[in-house]
């Protein structure tokens, strides 16, 4: 029985190792759109404890100045951070397509290998019963020829 052999053998390892590098991309992206989502979460609730939170009477002019300019600080934070888990969040999903991209080239590859082994062990069994078939034949006629 001859071996078989998978001729796009180096373009399935290539899709392989580009589907682990996906996956591992969208992994990084993951990670990062989470700790921008975190990010974000803190800045909002900075502000919103800045905005809540008011003092036992009224406030001195400059305590009043330093957490207006806080508050512009976290708000500016705030609207930074979105933009941030926006890109992340686009990035992340540029990752999951990719990812996906590169599965499904690779399951291609690993179903048209599977085919081709399918077929291999068809012809295989062919060939395996016609030399099957062909002693029989021989042993027949050799035992017909001996009457």
């Amino acid at each position: 029985m001859r071996k078989f052999r998978f001729h796009l053998q180096p373009v399935l390892q290539f899709r392989e190792k580009k589907e682990e590098q996906a996956i591992l991309a969208h992994s990084r992206a993951r990670r990062e759109y989470l700790a921008r989502v975190e990010e974000l979460h803190r800045a909002t609730g900075l502000l919103e404890e800045s905005l809540a939170g008011g003092g036992p009477g009224p406030l001195r002019p400059e305590t009043e100045l330093h957490l207006v300019l806080w508050r512009e600080r976290l708000a500016g934070e705030r609207d930074r951070c979105r933009e941030e888990v926006e890109r992340a969040s686009e990035r992340l999903m540029r990752c999951r397509v990719e990812a996906f991209e590169a599965r499904r080239q690779r399951m291609i590859l690993e179903t048209l290998k599977e085919k081709q082994l399918q077929n291999h062990i068809r012809e295989e069994n062919r060939a395996e019963q016609k030399e099957t078939d062909e002693q029989g034949l021989r042993m027949f006629w050799c035992r017909e020829g001996n009457r």
